[in-house]
């Protein structure tokens, strides 16, 4: 919890039903609908606008008729029949994902949002509206004035299917954020950093990204990074990651309900340092200070960690190494031993005389020859033998 904080207020919901104010909120939201894991940034182009009314109001095309169609009564869903099991996570976690963006925002849940699937990026242009087709080599784009999501099965010249949970969760971030907001504008980098952190998308690549900018202390401040943003390439990305873990520093459980009193205030029509100071007790410029202290911190610990770790995991696995290879030593010249005895107690018996002993009970007696018998007679006491 930083110092100076304290939470005031009580969160009031009012739903403004201009639509002409909209489009304000629309401009800076709307660019952060995006191929997951690149694409352009920053504020949409003039062609990639959202007009909500004349004849260049946008509209949705309509639904192939070999589409399936699953309605969750806010949301529904229209795919082709061959990504029945690839929609099924989605439709299984999207109750939860609803919950969970109007715990952060706390805004009322979101309604009547419409999700389309195309089969490939090709396809996704005539799932979108015509006055504001996807990026291109996007797997994935939001249209907040339409409630709409189009996402990609797949990516031009991948082998690989596209990740539909990174999309989805990113593009439903990006419409709950332009419904709690409106009429009112936000930062790109702050509508960027919001719906990066909600999808979780790239989580150790990211941290792997401060970690090393963090050590070149080349990280951007806050005032710089919708700039970033717009350039794109390898910067922008870092600046994404900035965005990203500066909101989840926002976002942490002790100062959720602070985030949503924030967002509460800048759709009243506070700027959002206003809105973060009154509800932090801090303004942005002290926030983003005492997020890069820990931001430090972490890489130093890291760096620690890093520096004993890593020489004790080598030589752990030295260690571990020679055992095995003197315990494999040993049993090899123990199956050496083991041939050399066996061949030695061959060779001696070749050359030993048996002398077999029998048992007294398996001896075969000879047969005993009866005598025949002499007559004899007595005489005078005397016995006396007849010839």
């Amino acid at each position: 919890m930083l110092p100076g904080m304290s939470f005031s207020g009580q969160l009031r919901f009012s739903r403004p039903c201009s639509v002409a104010l909209i489009v304000c909120a629309l401009a800076l939201v709307g660019g952060v609908a995006r191929a997951a894991g690149g694409g352009d940034f920053g504020i949409p182009k003039p062609a990639e606008a959202e007009p909500t009314s004349g004849f260049e109001a946008l509209k949705k095309p309509p639904i192939p008729l070999s589409f399936l169609a699953h309605d969750g009564g806010w949301i529904e869903f229209q795919y082709p029949p061959s990504a029945r099991d690839r929609v099924a996570p989605l439709i299984a976690q999207a109750d939860d994902l609803r919950a969970e963006l109007a715990e952060d925002l706390g805004q009322t849940p979101l309604d009547g949002i419409e999700i389309r699937v195309a089969r490939g990026v090709e396809e996704m242009s005539t799932l979108a509206p015509q006055g504001a087709p996807p990026a291109p080599q996007a797997t994935s784009a939001a249209y907040p004035t339409l409630r709409l999501i189009v996402l990609s099965l797949g990516q031009a010249g991948a082998a690989e299917p596209v990740e539909l949970r990174d999309g989805f969760r990113r593009q439903l971030a990006v419409l709950a954020l332009a419904d709690a907001v409106s009429p009112r504008p936000v930062p790109t980098w702050f509508a960027e950093g919001f719906a990066r952190h909600f999808s979780r998308e790239g989580e150790g690549s990211r941290e792997w990204a401060l970690y090393r900018a963090s050590i070149r202390h080349g990280m951007h401040a806050t005032a710089e990074l919708d700039a970033v943003l717009d350039k794109g390439g390898p910067e922008a990305e870092l600046g994404a990651a900035e965005a990203s873990d500066f909101i989840g520093f926002l976002l942490k459980p002790e100062r959720r309900a602070r985030f949503a009193t924030a967002i509460e205030r800048v759709r009243q029509g506070d700027a959002l340092d206003a809105a973060l100071a009154s509800s932090y007790g801090s303004g942005l410029t002290t926030l983003e200070r005492h997020w890069r202290a820990e931001r430090t911190r972490w890489t130093t610990l890291m760096t620690v960690s890093l520096a004993i770790g890593v020489p004790a995991l080598v030589l752990l696995g030295w260690a571990s190494l020679r055992v095995v290879r003197r315990r494999r030593r040993q049993l090899l010249a123990d199956a050496r031993d083991g041939k050399a005895k066996e061949r030695a107690g061959e060779a001696a018996e070749r050359t030993r005389v048996h002398i077999v002993l029998s048992r007294r009970d398996e001896r075969v007696e000879p047969p005993v020859i009866a005598e025949p018998e002499i007559p004899k007679v007595e005489h005078e006491g005397e016995w006396h033998t007849l010839h």
